[in-house]
């Protein structure tokens, strides 16, 4: 009997260790597609900036850069580390209506309405929108490598702060957003 335990505590841990291993390659290869030319950021300047056109799941038109400064939170609709912050800047949106547009950038590619309407549940249905990126192009253009990163993009184009691979709960992304945004 100890030994049928050892072989199930063996088969565990590898099929944890192999599922561990296809999300971190399923992550790297939706982070990793796209140009590798594109600019950190639109050039200053207002009339000249190179704004990306977007339509959230819900069907509504965005673009990035937008006139007011611009919460970009890069997350997908399967990490469960990604609710939390979500979670917070719901809490916040309100609160930073007058200074900035908060939205949810999906990373992965294939992701459909359903799967981000499912985490949009598990973040408590903000109000904010929830974009996929289906060809890459904000998360080249803001370098973006890993999730659970914030990038706060100004009307211009240039980047007013970042915290890559830094999940923030309610304070730290409160603090973050008081240091950044103007």
């Amino acid at each position: 009997m100890t030994t049928t335990k050892n072989h199930r505590r063996i088969f565990t841990i590898t099929a944890v260790i192999a599922a561990a291993a296809l999300i971190l390659i399923l992550s790297l290869t939706a982070l990793n597609r796209g140009s590798e030319t594109a600019p950190a950021a639109g050039p200053a300047g207002g009339k000249n900036v190179d704004r990306i056109e977007l339509t959230a799941v819900d069907g509504k038109a965005l673009t990035v850069p937008s006139s007011r400064p611009t919460v970009l939170y890069f997350m997908a609709s399967w990490c469960y580390t990604c609710v939390p912050q979500a979670k917070a800047m719901k809490e916040l949106e309100q609160q930073y209506a007058d200074k900035a547009d908060f939205v949810a950038v999906d990373v992965t590619p294939e992701n459909t309405k359903t799967q981000v309407d499912e985490f949009r549940e598990l973040a408590d249905t903000p109000g904010y929108p929830f974009v996929v990126d289906q060809t890459g192009e904000l998360t080249q253009k803001y370098a973006v490598t890993s999730l659970d990163s914030t990038v706060v993009i100004a009307p211009d184009g240039d980047i007013l702060g970042r915290a890559d691979a830094r999940p923030m709960k309610t304070d730290a992304l409160k603090a973050f957003l008081d240091t950044t945004l103007p």
